[in-house]
């Protein structure tokens, strides 16, 4: 999957898409329910590799924190040494940081739907997002909290929600390191990486995959945006056992996919697992739910490309 850049966007953009993306860095759950044991959270915080977290000892994690922190936690797991983390923070949020990152997409935002508008009439939604892109820029305090949000790591997570892309990143023996973005479609790395020595591989994507699973999670499912109402309504009645039949028509080659539960109307917890994780990571074109109290249940989901830098 390569990445995307705003001259080569391909799908619909919103003000809504862009909202829920922003769901991802609303700060929602706290440490304790993000799962990080304090004392290690509070070391990772005073060695500066938390630059997102707000300060204050009741401060709130975002999705993307959460995912940062099971991203230092694997690392501290496998015996990486505070000083690569601090290289791999500062490589994904300061270099971004310093870089305007946050600015330099609204830019190329506008610069791309302005020269758009010269080829053909702009759609409603593309108007109402340039407007809004143009409003944040005439302000310095939004610019300023933009550019304190977006980051490489932010970005790296959104690739996964895209197209249901696995992203990581790797590190080799000798400490240095790079992400690596690989599609579920055509097999090929949009940032080619050396497998062929030794290294760790650390796919962010298994941490938003067990995020989605975990029924200690279930409440955040939708606050952060990674289900809406229809795709939750379909996890609630999993878990009610009050499913009938289950159609779902996969992304990959527009397979289909169909379950249909025991009487009990119980669906078995590997299945019910990989249902989740189609609907959170959008690996779905098409949801059919037949309940077993007379209900039905039909969606469709249509990708929409995020604008990128």
């Amino acid at each position: 999957m390569k990445k995307i850049y705003p001259s080569q966007l391909n799908g619909p953009i919103s003000l809504e898409l862009a909202m829920n993306h922003g769901k991802l860095l609303e700060g929602i759950f706290s440490v304790q329910e993000a799962g990080i044991d304090s004392k290690i959270f509070h070391s990772w915080k005073i060695a500066g590799l938390l630059s997102t977290v707000p300060s204050g000892k009741w401060a709130k994690l975002s999705l993307v924190d959460y995912l940062w922190l099971s991203t230092l936690e694997t690392m501290r797991k496998f015996g990486c040494s505070k000083r690569l983390m601090k290289a791999v923070h500062e490589n994904l949020f300061i270099k971004a940081y310093s870089e305007n990152l946050g600015k330099k997409t609204l830019e190329e935002n506008i610069n791309f739907l302005t020269s758009l508008s010269k080829k053909h009439p702009l759609t409603y939604d593309e108007i109402e997002f340039l407007k809004a892109c143009e409003q944040e820029m005439k302000d310095p305090i939004r610019i300023s909290t933009i550019n304190y949000n977006v980051n490489y790591f932010y970005q790296l997570v959104l690739k996964c929600f895209t197209n249901n892309n696995e992203v990581g990143i790797v590190i080799y023996e000798d400490e240095t390191f790079n992400t690596y973005e690989l599609s579920i479609f055509n097999n090929k790395e949009s940032n080619p990486i050396n497998l062929s020595i030794p290294h760790l591989l650390i796919p962010i994507s298994s941490f938003i995959k067990k995020f989605i699973v975990d029924e200690e999670k279930v409440d955040f499912l939708t606050i952060t945006g990674l289900l809406n109402e229809q795709e939750f309504e379909v996890v609630r009645q999993i878990r009610k056992k009050n499913v009938k039949r289950l159609t779902i028509t996969c992304n990959d080659n527009n397979t289909i996919q169909k379950i249909e539960p025991e009487e009990t109307g119980m669906i078995k917890g590997a299945d019910a697992k990989l249902i989740m994780q189609q609907l959170g990571l959008k690996n779905y074109s098409g949801i059919e739910l037949h309940t077993r109290d007379g209900k039905t249940l039909s969606f469709t989901y249509t990708d929409k490309i995020f604008m990128d830098k």
